[in-house]
């Protein structure tokens, strides 16, 4: 079939006009401050990641990113805001992949408004870090068979707070922990774990399953609450007193990568805006006060690619499907 050659020539222009667009949006963005929406309130890990890449990120673009806290609805309301967003790169969503991507959308199929896959475009990984499990320090509990032991003795007398319903690794790796262990334990949901955290140093609440140091150390440091199990294969020089789960006689194969956090941003984002986004975080996580930062908190950078990113996305979508499949979790709508 030949196409008119007026056609031709229009559908080229109409190409070529679309480049130079595209080059000059790339060469003048960002020419205002970005919106980064965290799906959980301040003084939780993914509170405070979020900021340390976010102020970095901001010094090397630069335009300042105004980090949004945007708790509620597991995590629904910051991913649905920036789903719904335009796609121009000056609103991003910094979110834990696990939960906002593999869990949320099964556990919450009626609450969620929004498709993991389809609605996002995948910029980068950020960071990952081991869960610690921390009890208050109040209780005679000093390790994880301590813990178990307690929870056997008194069914239903013990708590744990999460971030919300569904979240990882806050909820769901308590409830693994229990279902492996056959425990009766409260669940008591709060809107972060900052919040939480600071329930179980006042004794409110038994224990918290949360990633990393970030909501923990000024209560580790005060003694109001104790560490006495992280997930991995390996202990880490942190607290390298503290058993990974499998040393403790509680394996949780499930929960081995630890949290993982990414920067994303709504479906349809330009190309050149999610390269310059996405060099922006790999410089940040090359800083040494970033890796630093990182470090005190237990976490470690992972720079990459926004295509490996959106692989992994996809790959923990599909094994977390399998993960409730297995252990039968039923949403929580």
């Amino acid at each position: 079939m030949r196409i008119p050659l007026r056609s031709w020539l229009t559908a080229s222009a109409a190409g070529v006009c679309l480049a130079l667009a595209s080059g000059a949006f790339a060469q003048s963005y960002p020419n205002r401050p970005i919106r980064m929406a965290i799906p959980f309130s301040a003084g939780g890990p993914s509170d405070i990641v979020a900021r340390v890449a976010a102020q970095k990120m901001g010094e090397i673009l630069p335009q300042p990113i105004v980090v949004e806290n945007r708790p509620g609805a597991a995590g629904g309301i910051a991913h649905t805001y920036v789903a719904k967003s335009a796609p121009d790169g000056y609103t991003l969503l910094f979110s834990g992949i696990v939960t906002g991507f593999a869990i949320n959308p099964v556990l919450f199929p009626k609450t969620i408004q929004y498709n993991p896959r389809e609605d996002f475009t995948p910029i980068g990984n950020v960071a990952s870090g081991a869960a610690f499990l921390y009890v208050n320090a109040a209780l005679p509990v000093r390790s994880l068979k301590d813990l178990v032991a307690l929870a056997k003795s008194k069914p239903g007398a013990l708590s744990y707070g999460s971030s919300g319903g569904g979240n990882y690794p806050t909820h769901i790796g308590p409830e693994l922990f229990k279902e492996k262990n056959g425990l009766d334990i409260l669940h008591v949901p709060y809107k972060g774990a900052g919040q939480a955290m600071a329930d179980v140093a006042a004794g409110r609440v038994a224990f918290l399953m949360t990633t990393g140091l970030a909501a923990a150390k000024p209560f580790l440091d005060s003694g109001k609450v104790r560490a006495v199990a992280l997930t991995g294969k390996t202990r880490t020089s942190v607290l390298p007193d503290v058993q990974t789960f499998t040393e403790a006689g509680s394996p949780l194969p499930e929960m081995d990568s630890g949290a993982v956090w990414g920067v994303v941003g709504p479906a349809g984002l330009p190309r050149p805006v999610v390269t310059k986004l996405n060099d922006a975080i790999n410089q940040s996580l090359a800083s040494p006060e970033v890796l630093a930062r990182l470090a005190m908190l237990n976490m470690d950078p992972l720079p990459g690619t926004p295509e490996a990113f959106g692989e992994f996305i996809n790959n923990m979508i599909d094994a977390w499907a399998k993960v409730f499949k297995r252990v039968e979790f039923k949403g929580l709508d």
